[in-house]
């Protein structure tokens, strides 16, 4: 359940701060191709790199979901600063933290941001609009002690699937899981609820409430064989989620067959 999530960014702000929107695109198209194509396949660019996520790939569910290209500007800018190593081969180079810096990184962000999962020669002018205002949030819930080790619902339940949609959206998720099997950064939650998960520990799990449950709460804890650590964790701290909409996200992982 790894990353993805990637993006509680959505949510207000978090990981690196503000990114300064007049970022010369046309310069981060340049230190992209110099800094990052080695790596990261970007049709736009024309890079072709397979060490790291294919950056198409890994962002167009996002669009599909109608992520804004905001959105998925902070996401990028956190991942070069909260860089991690590429998975499952410990002969892969490890992604160096702030590879780019400053005005030089935030130039990348927005790049990247105005053309992954894109056709080539398209803009984010012309992407899907922006998601319907999310429905008003339930009523707060208590959050689980920050010193929590794991969860402490062995077995959730009774969760909300349409808020646990909303939350998908609000929270990010939808810019690292995609909801028709495709894979992203993180693992598609198409058809996850029940089937067997096989981790980087060399152990396959059900994906029951419980492990769902952990993952959203602790979300290094288990690893995906085939994706990187430290991803989701840049943008979803431990705990983060209060329990009720844990379960309500599980419920709508559920549904998803």
């Amino acid at each position: 359940m790894l990353a993805a999530l990637l993006a509680a960014a959505v949510a207000g702000g978090c990981g690196t701060g503000g990114i300064d929107r007049s970022s010369n695109v046309s310069n981060g198209k340049q230190l992209f191709v110099a800094k990052c194509g080695f790596c990261h396949t970007l049709a736009d660019a024309g890079t072709t790199g397979t060490i790291g996520p294919n950056l198409d790939n890994a962002f167009a569910s996002g669009r599909q979901q109608g992520f804004s290209e905001s959105t998925i500007r902070q996401v990028v800018r956190d991942q070069i600063h909260l860089a991690s190593p590429a998975a499952g081969n410990s002969k892969f180079p490890v992604m160096p933290q702030n590879l780019v810096t400053g005005a030089n990184a935030d130039a990348v962000a927005a790049y990247v941001s105005s053309v992954a999962g894109l056709p080539v020669g398209a803009t984010t002018s012309a992407a899907a609009p922006p998601p319907p205002t999310p429905p008003p949030p339930p009523p707060p819930a208590t959050t689980q002690a920050s010193t929590a080790k794991t969860t402490t619902s062995a077995a959730p339940s009774g969760g909300n699937a349409a808020n646990g949609k909303s939350l998908y959206s609000s929270l990010g998720c939808a810019t690292c899981h995609s909801l028709d099997g495709s894979k992203g950064v993180g693992p598609s939650f198409k058809g996850l609820y029940g089937s067997q998960v096989k981790l980087t520990n060399g152990k396959t799990v059900t994906a029951n409430p419980a492990y769902l449950m952990q993952s959203i709460e602790d979300p290094d804890a288990l690893i995906v064989q085939g994706f990187q650590p430290g991803v989701m964790s840049g943008v979803i701290k431990p705990h983060q989620i209060s329990l009720s909409d844990a379960n309500d996200l599980i419920a709508f992982i559920k549904s998803l067959k």
